[in-house]
């Protein structure tokens, strides 16, 4: 029963049972002593539970009546499973049955599982518990302190929620600036092949020879397929990668497609570009994450270079995981500019190339599918940047 605890519940409650205690010839000390406990747990602002070897419940303070909603009264010399969800009953009986046999005489439960009550209205609640052991006149008396942790809970729940909720926020908003950036060299990218089907649409409507019109639409339906890859790549970059599931991912096709977009947002025609992408093994991720993460070196790379240079992209597996190098040969990075490069709106470029928040980015991503990132480079020689992640299959639990 639930309710407002009475007086009688409160005595009856917070009281050791007399048949417990071993008779004593100072009786006046023994009651002041029981009364002073009695005092004591009263006014305890934990739950606190004792039960006797039967498993009866003996000690229910203000603070239990308060955590459970039962007044003392109603749970004296009740069963503790009372206080317990069924699906825990048995495990709980076995573990306090061990507890009791054994030598030790206090026992954090937090250290062994999170402690579930349940509440007179059939409320559950988590909480942490300490039990200690108590020899009463050769009767074992248990007596454990609850402190309920479910608002906590709670709390670092929504905190946890709204920091992946800011992260993916942040993600998002480094994608929609990176496409301003895109949009011209896509805008070239696209008109030339477009141009190219003007041109031969033209030349059938204009010629009468069908070997030569057939190479025409040939050439038609290949720039049409080239301008339909643009626009792909493009949608999937720009969605929410939160909208996709974890999937299998090949690290080449990705940096393959993030190159192709970074020379169309850069228009790098004078960069040298070396690849050399011998990885055969897939990472667990959404490609759109992934991808990302390569576009945002690779511009930068790009960016350090101007208008010359080497961009050199290497993958490979190694062991457990695979490794990821992007290199170039631009102006480098200030030895005062490495340990804050990952620092959220730090930039070395003016308002027109970014906010500070790409490298950032771009460290969350590796960390969320369990990878490393690693910068080095020496000023007016080049930078190198290096990524691992594990192969699907290794270490997902950290994904």
């Amino acid at each position: 029963m639930a309710g407002r605890p009475n007086k009688q519940g409160n005595e009856q409650g917070h009281m050791l049972s007399r048949r417990s205690v071993a008779p004593s010839p100072d009786g006046d000390t023994v009651a002041r002593q029981e009364h002073r406990l009695a005092g004591m747990l009263s006014v305890a602002p934990d739950a606190i539970v004792a039960v006797d070897a039967g498993s009866k419940i003996r000690v229910f303070n203000t603070g239990a009546e308060s955590l459970f909603g039962y007044r003392a009264g109603d749970v004296m010399g009740q069963p503790l499973d009372l206080l317990l969800p069924d699906r825990f009953q048995t495990s709980h009986a076995e573990h306090m049955a061990r507890f009791r046999s054994g030598s030790s005489q206090s026992k954090l439960m937090t250290e062994r599982s999170e402690v579930y009550g349940m509440r007179a209205d059939g409320s559950e609640f988590l909480a942490e518990a300490s039990v200690f052991k108590l020899d009463l006149d050769g009767e074992v008396v248990l007596t454990a302190m609850l402190h309920d942790v479910t608002a906590r809970k709670q709390a670092e729940a929504e905190l946890i929620a709204a920091k992946e909720q800011a992260e993916t926020a942040l993600i998002q908003a480094e994608k929609m600036a990176a496409l301003g950036t895109l949009a011209s060299g896509i805008g070239h990218e696209i008109n030339n092949p477009l141009y190219a089907i003007l041109g031969a649409a033209e030349a059938i409507r204009d010629g009468d020879d069908l070997a030569k019109g057939q190479e025409h639409a040939a050439d038609i339906i290949g720039y049409c397929k080239h301008v339909a890859e643009i626009i792909k790549n493009l949608a999937g970059y720009s969605q929410p990668a939160e909208k996709h599931g974890l999937e299998p991912v090949n690290v080449n096709a990705a940096l393959t497609e993030a190159l192709s977009m970074a020379q169309l947002s850069l228009r790098a025609d004078t960069i040298g570009i070396r690849q050399r992408l011998s990885a055969t093994a897939t990472i667990s991720a959404k490609f759109e994450d992934i991808q990302q993460a390569f576009f945002n070196v690779i511009r930068n790379a790009l960016q350090a270079m101007g208008r010359e240079g080497t961009l050199r992209i290497e993958s490979a597996d190694q062991g457990e995981h695979v490794l990821i190098r992007i290199s170039d040969t631009g102006s480098g990075i200030a030895p005062g500019d490495m340990v804050k490069i990952f620092d959220p709106f730090f930039t070395t470029k003016g308002p027109e190339e970014g906010e500070g928040i790409g490298l950032f980015v771009v460290r969350q991503i590796i960390k969320k599918y369990g990878g490393s990132i690693d910068y080095e480079s020496a000023e007016g020689e080049g930078t190198t940047c290096s990524i691992t992640f594990p192969i699907q299959g290794q270490d997902e639990e950290d994904t």
